[in-house]
């Protein structure tokens, strides 16, 4: 698949992505590798299971968070339109915003945020009647994605070099293209700390993770 392909080619398990959770403690690291399994598998899903074109657009209501990413890169791949509000054939959404969007005329797919991607059920909940529980489902489509995706370098041009990029999240669109995606396509990597954080936490991760930018 093309999307990450530069970064495969030149580093496959160096980290391009480390996202810490304040407010559980959690701190994963993903590589070039596991970002393109995992598009792949979003897109998968997205093309097969959900039934999704070119013309189709999702609605990602979710915290900052890893599973975020990867359901962006999975419509990247896909070449499936996203965004954080607004109508969309299918909205990926968190347990807790089940009834905002049950009824909209939306499909509505469930992400739990369990640091290891496990599912509503998994998790010891119970999933709506009507809804896709995204951990299982996802699990379900292989590695590898043989649509024709684009390459991020011709999606997102990034205005600098390899940086690792610091930075407390995104609210928009264009944040978490700013946040994740211009320092993927540039060759360098993000971190993203969500939760409550404070100055001096992040001068800490700063140094831990040897940032070279912030925004």
């Amino acid at each position: 698949m093309e999307l990450l392909a530069h970064l495969l080619r030149t580093d496959p398990s160096t980290p391009r992505l480390t996202v810490y959770n304040e407010s559980t403690g959690a701190r994963l690291d993903f590589s070039a590798v596991t970002l393109d399994n995992w598009a792949a598998k979003v897109g998968n899903m997205l093309l097969e299971e959900l039934d999704l074109d070119p013309s189709s657009r999702i609605v990602i209501d979710l915290p900052v968070s890893w599973q975020a990413v990867a359901i962006v890169l999975g419509a990247l791949a896909a070449e499936v339109e996203w965004g954080f509000d607004g109508e969309g054939d299918v909205v990926f959404t968190s347990p807790e915003s089940f009834d905002s969007w049950a009824g909209a005329g939306s499909d509505v797919v469930l992400v739990t945020d369990d640091p290891f991607g496990r599912g509503v059920v998994e998790s010891g909940g119970e999933l709506p009647a009507g809804a896709v529980d995204f951990g299982p489902t996802v699990r379900f489509y292989g590695d590898d994605f043989y649509g024709p995706a684009p390459s991020l370098l011709d999606i997102v041009v990034a205005d600098s070099g390899p940086e690792r990029v610091l930075s407390t999240g995104w609210s928009t669109e264009e944040g978490l293209v700013r946040a994740v995606l211009e320092p993927m396509s540039a060759g360098g990597s993000a971190v993203v700390v969500a939760g409550m954080v404070d100055a001096a936490r992040l001068e800490e991760i700063a140094a831990a993770e040897k940032v070279t930018a912030r925004l």
